[in-house]
């Protein structure tokens, strides 16, 4: 068995969407000042890798602490989706993976987008889900979509509503997907923040060798 990190390091500084808080990660005391060695940290719930709670954009949805584990864990299914800056990913793009898109499945996509990620375009030019691509993903029941984009769509508010009112964890900003088979087990836990939107995740591919 191999485990393969998805995730990206937190690091001081590191960019965000214009709008979000911006994170900050500095020594609190050392040992020479407290004995020990702690750090203070300051960010957005949607830092760097991350999963969307219900509650992100749905006042009465799921917040992190009431959505079930198993969401987080499971077998997963990679679809490689090549696109360029800005270039949109529509219902044809998934319907050649429809013997995937099930009830209940785990998919990740893989746009080829997580190169840029720190460059100045990461958050402002990635590929973009249509809304239609959205409302066929969301009439197939999947529980949850992962993706190498920091956000699914440029229509952020419309595309979300679309899917996180079907329950469908958004798993954000993944990284090493190039190095993926097409089927693995994925694991990505959020931080058990009550009654909260979001967390920054961990997330690991358990593969077979």
């Amino acid at each position: 068995m191999k485990l393969i990190d998805l995730s990206y390091p937190l690091e001081h500084g590191q960019q965000t969407f214009p709008w979000d808080p911006k994170l900050s990660i500095i020594p609190h005391g050392n040992t020479k000042t407290l004995k020990y060695n702690i750090s203070e940290i300051s960010m957005s719930t949607h830092q760097g890798t991350h999963l969307d709670a219900m509650y992100h954009f749905i006042d009465d949805g799921k917040t992190l602490d009431q959505m079930p584990l198993d969401w987080f864990y499971g077998p997963a299914r990679l679809l490689k989706i090549p696109k360029q800056a800005k270039e949109e990913i529509t219902v044809e793009d998934f319907a050649q993976f429809e013997e995937h898109l099930v009830k209940d499945a785990k998919i990740i996509y893989e746009t080829g987008w997580a190169k840029n990620f720190g460059a100045e375009n990461f958050f402002s030019e990635f590929p973009t889900m249509t809304l239609e691509a959205s409302e066929y993903l969301a009439s197939k029941e999947v529980r949850m979509i992962g993706m190498d984009t920091p956000t699914p769509s440029h229509d952020w508010y419309e595309v979300h509503h679309v899917l996180l009112a079907k329950e469908i964890v958004l798993v954000e900003s993944l990284t090493n997907l190039g190095d993926l088979p097409d089927a693995f087990t994925f694991m990505g836990f959020p931080m058990n923040i009550k009654g909260r939107d979001g967390s920054p995740i961990r997330a690991v591919a358990m593969v077979e060798e």
